[in-house]
């Protein structure tokens, strides 16, 4: 069969169809469906036609839906169309040019989300740098006041210290007590240096622990210090 013969029947098809949709619509009839081979040798059963266009026809069939150009149906049967080659170019223009005009819309919408999603990348990333600046500075303060508590204390020590070499020759001893409570005056030196002896001890351990109190924020700030500049570094 030639190509000619084929679109024969696809028109007979064509036409069959559009009475059936108008018998359709006024008796709600099924429409009338027929196989139709096309030029490329593919059958669409069940076929009818959907829509039409300046530029060519949508059939529906068994397996979904197909639109076929005029510009690829031979002569006479563009004629029983009323193919118009002109409307058709003006049509597939206007189609053209509102693709073209979808596709600036998406891009431009494309463009803005992406501003958009970049503008809040920034912001989280600042506003990541700046708590990360107050954890640093938070930090800094915590290991200064920790260094001066450990600095009192450790002057503290040398107080119980110097407090229990004055015992070891004299009789009668008089020292100002680092656990404020006042001066003690005492015949009996043994009883000063016993007391003064565990405030030593206690404060030793407590010294021992506001140094790994230091130590412990040192380690800290660095790692701080560090992520900061990295997350600087990656601005």
């Amino acid at each position: 069969m030639n190509h000619t013969a084929r679109f024969a029947i696809l028109t007979a098809v064509l036409f069959a169809g559009c009475t059936a949709v108008s018998a359709a619509d006024s008796d709600k009839n099924t429409p009338k469906k027929q196989t139709v081979t096309l030029r490329d040798g593919r059958v669409l059963e069940d076929a009818y036609i959907l829509d039409k266009k300046p530029n060519g026809i949508t059939l529906a069939y068994k397996n979904g839906c197909m639109f076929i150009r005029f510009s690829d149906m031979p002569t006479d049967i563009q004629k029983r169309f009323n193919y118009d080659p002109i409307k058709s170019a003006r049509y597939e223009r206007k189609i053209d040019e509102q693709k073209k005009v979808l596709k600036m819309e998406q891009d431009e919408e494309k463009a803005r989300e992406q501003k958009r999603k970049e503008d809040r990348d920034k912001h989280n990333r600042d506003r990541r740098i700046s708590q990360q600046q107050q954890t640093v500075s938070k930090l800094e303060l915590q290991l200064e006041e920790a260094k001066k508590k450990l600095d009192n204390t450790e002057k503290t020590v040398s107080q119980d210290r110097g407090a229990l070499v004055s015992t070891l020759d004299s009789k009668r001893v008089t020292v100002d007590t680092p656990w404020g409570v006042g001066r003690i005056t005492s015949e009996n030196n043994g009883a000063v240096r016993n007391k003064l002896m565990k405030e030593a001890d206690t404060l030793s351990v407590k010294r021992d622990n506001q140094a790994q109190d230091v130590i412990d924020l040192q380690l800290k700030l660095e790692a701080a210090q560090k992520t900061l500049d990295t997350m600087l570094q990656g601005k």
